[in-house]
């Protein structure tokens, strides 16, 4: 999961690559190249979720601060494994800083779990996107013979190896799903795509109320689509 897509010149059809990893997340750029959905995003600079037990999951708008951190996460082998975005920071410059400036529609978070007022610290990103807002990815969902044209996607990863397989993973799903509804009145499905060999994506999404509606290799030039890819999906 870990995908890189080619930019193109139609912007609507631009896709830069993505991954999941639980490690999990991918295929951010591809759908989650939504425009409108940013300007709904950045008017909540900070969501507070509570996940399990007296975890509370936030979320704030990535910023240029955030970058190191990202590509650190990045280098980690368990992100590599599905998302594999050059780790150095001029890259992660190059692609994240239009989003962060607007200039690129995907919007993206920073995700962090806090237990006690003194005890708060980044664990990953999410990030959200509508399908209208990115054809060509939506046409890749359709290809399945699946029908979503309200839908948006999202992608995201665990950065440290020691937050995952901890229950965060799904936590933060629930809440980002939750608040993506709230944000976006007019999205009836969101649909996320891990490849199906990554089962702690997988589990994740199942355990956050997404259920399991296609696997098969999906009609993309992606080099991250390579083999069985699994969607996922929840309804408003």
């Amino acid at each position: 999961m870990d995908r890189q897509v080619p930019r193109l010149a139609d912007p609507r059809t631009q896709r830069a690559a993505a991954q999941h990893p639980l490690g999990e997340v991918r295929r951010e750029d591809k759908r989650l190249q939504s425009g409108r959905i940013g300007a709904l995003a950045r008017a909540a600079n900070e969501t507070g979720r509570r996940g399990s037990g007296a975890d509370v999951i936030n979320f704030r708008p990535l910023a240029a601060g955030d970058l190191p951190l990202v590509a650190e996460w990045l280098q980690a082998e368990h992100v590599r494994r599905w998302w594999r975005d050059p780790p150095d920071i001029q890259a992660v410059r190059a692609k994240y800083l239009p989003r962060i400036n607007g200039k690129e529609p995907t919007e993206v978070f920073v995700v962090s779990v806090t237990r006690t007022s003194s005890d708060s610290a980044p664990v990953g990103i999410i990030q959200r996107c509508r399908f209208a807002d990115y054809g060509t990815w939506a046409d890749t969902v359709a290809g399945t013979d699946l029908a979503y044209p309200n839908a948006a996607g999202i992608d995201y990863f665990i950065g440290p190896h020691e937050r995952t397989g901890r229950g965060v993973g799904s936590a933060m799903i629930r809440a980002f799903s939750d608040k993506l509804f709230v944000d976006c009145p007019d999205v009836e499905t969101i649909v996320v795509t891990p490849q199906n060999s990554n089962r702690a994506s997988c589990r994740a999404l199942e355990t956050a109320d997404y259920s399991h509606v296609w696997t098969g290799t999906l009609d993309s030039d992606d080099p991250s689509d390579a083999g069985p890819s699994a969607i996922y999906v929840r309804h408003r």
